[in-house]
């Protein structure tokens, strides 16, 4: 067997780093940000200890590295359906769909446990303040376009898209195995609170 070139060797560290990462959300989201240990996320992860630390120096950096890498996938999960020729209510839900599905609500969870947290690093709050706006400002337009093709219920939009967070949020953290078992059928009844139909 020939040995490993550079470029092999820089895409399976990358490849590893990738698969810490997937699995500290993981953990994250399921046990919150105290209760989570390096332990849990190596055993998620299939790594050993020492291989986690040569990746990252602490359980908070695992988190803050994490998250920015997760949430780096906002743009991609918009754009899925932004360039489509969609109404701005089905874009709302394949957003929702998008976001129910295992894997993007579990990033969701982990910024929800961040919010209730006093014990995590300011850089990691303000991350997660930051990316909150990017779901804002794709969101809030679309609210705005299905108010005035007659699709969203009148009222402030910013306020129609709080309670439409707030409520997908706490779907997220509760039980997603029964909401993705007829997923289409619950997103319609869930966006009957800001619809017109």
């Amino acid at each position: 067997m020939s040995p490993r070139n550079e470029e092999q060797l820089k895409s399976l560290r990358e490849d590893r780093k990738v698969q810490i990462m997937e699995a500290a959300i993981k953990v994250f989201a399921n046990n919150g940000i105290k209760l989570t240990k390096i332990s849990m996320i190596a055993k998620e992860a299939g790594v050993s200890h020492g291989l986690l630390y040569h990746y990252f120096q602490s359980k908070e950096e695992v988190l803050h590295k994490s998250l920015a890498w997760a949430m780096s996938g906002t743009d991609e999960l918009f754009g899925q359906f932004e360039g489509l020729d969609l109404s701005p209510l089905e874009k709302i839900k394949r957003f929702t769909k998008l976001a129910l599905m295992e894997g993007n609500s579990d990033t969701f969870r982990v910024i929800q446990h961040i919010s209730r947290s006093e014990e995590v690093a300011d850089e990691t709050k303000k991350l997660v303040e930051e990316g909150g706006t990017i779901y804002i400002a794709k969101i809030y337009p679309l609210i705005v376009e299905g108010q005035n093709a007659g699709e969203i219920i009148e009222g402030d939009p910013q306020e129609l898209l709080e309670l439409f967070l707030t409520v997908l949020t706490g779907i997220m953290t509760d039980d997603l195995p029964w909401w993705n078992k007829n997923i289409n059928h619950r997103v319609n009844l869930l966006l009957r609170m800001i619809t017109t139909r």
